[in-house]
């Protein structure tokens, strides 16, 4: 059965606080609906809220996530992060720091297609990481662009968030009270419709931002209906988790290497350097500072190794 649930669906006396701490962030979650270990194939979704200027350290999950920044600002990892960012990682892919904005905190909403257990914090679990076999790590930070209406209803893909297992993620705006239906879920492992601004009509009930839609992959596509003042939303499938393709390589640059993070799969290419972070195009890995750290993950450079592979 498709769940459909609005912000104002929530049972507001299951918002609790969340004290933190060893890493954890100080948070209050606001769930639309969670998996558990008694249904592992359900799917959750929630919004965490973190007060201003709040920390969580470098994690992983055993399960593929989306993560929608909402409200406020901040930094994942070093990517500085505003509404609204996507951030898509695979199943024991590590990411962070995060860190919310001293001058407005940060609202998230995280989606699953499974159960998981929590994060597993780099600091106690890194060793555990480096042993899986047949890890196959990715992620994706990048804002969503909302196409400019164009007709009643109009789509646009996220091209940077795609694979070929069934990833896909695409914004969409529609005209008030317009229809049309979501794009087929049987090519991956569930889709999620979010509204973002405005609402979705389900069974004659305008559901209002920020409303959330789970459709699982035998079920049929879903009839988008957009309320009495349009609607904006993000369409996200989560990839098939039969097997799990493995990361592609771009090819290296005449004279230069490229080196990948063993943990999350970050690229560093010689050729370019990274000269937002002062660090030129041409510079040598043996040259990066040891004080360096990979900004999706924050492993520093002496703390792992780096696998060249070009």
């Amino acid at each position: 059965m498709t769940l459909v649930v609005a912000y104002n669906d929530i049972d507001q006396s299951t918002i609790k606080p969340n004290q933190g701490g060893n890493g954890a962030p100080r948070s209050t979650n606001h769930v639309y609906f969670r998996a558990s270990k008694e249904q592992p194939e359900a799917p959750s979704a929630f919004l965490a809220q973190y007060p201003p200027d709040e920390h969580s350290t470098a994690h992983y999950h055993a399960v593929d996530q989306f993560q929608i920044l909402v409200q406020g600002s901040g930094e994942m990892g070093r990517h500085k992060v505003s509404p609204y960012y996507v951030h898509f990682t695979r199943a024991f892919t590590p990411y962070g720091p995060l860190h919310a904005a001293a001058s407005t905190g940060w609202t998230f909403m995280t989606l699953r297609a499974r159960y998981d257990a929590g994060a597993q914090r780099l600091s106690e679990k890194l060793d555990f990481l480096k042993q899986m076999p047949d890890r196959r790590p990715w992620q994706v930070t990048t804002q969503a662009v909302f196409p400019e209406q164009r007709g009643s209803v109009t789509f646009q893909e996220m091209p940077e968030i795609k694979d070929e297992r069934g990833l896909y993620v695409c914004s969409f705006t529609m005209a008030p009270n317009a229809r049309t239906i979501a794009p087929v879920p049987s090519n991956g492992d569930g889709q999620y419709i979010i509204a973002l601004e405005g609402g979705l009509v389900h069974q004659g009930v305008e559901k209002k931002s920020k409303a959330v839609v789970f459709v699982k992959p035998d079920e049929p596509a879903f009839d988008l209906v957009a309320g009495a003042h349009g609607c904006q939303g993000l369409i996200l499938n989560f990839p098939q988790v039969t097997r799990r393709a493995s990361v592609i390589k771009p090819a290296a640059s005449p004279g230069n290497r490229k080196w990948q993070c063993i943990l999350c799969a970050f690229f560093y290419d010689e050729a370019l350097g990274l000269p937002d972070e002062g660090i030129p195009a041409g510079t040598r890995w043996e040259d990066v500072a040891d004080t360096w750290t990979c900004p999706d993950c924050a492993a520093g450079k002496g703390d792992f190794q780096m696998m060249e592979v070009s």
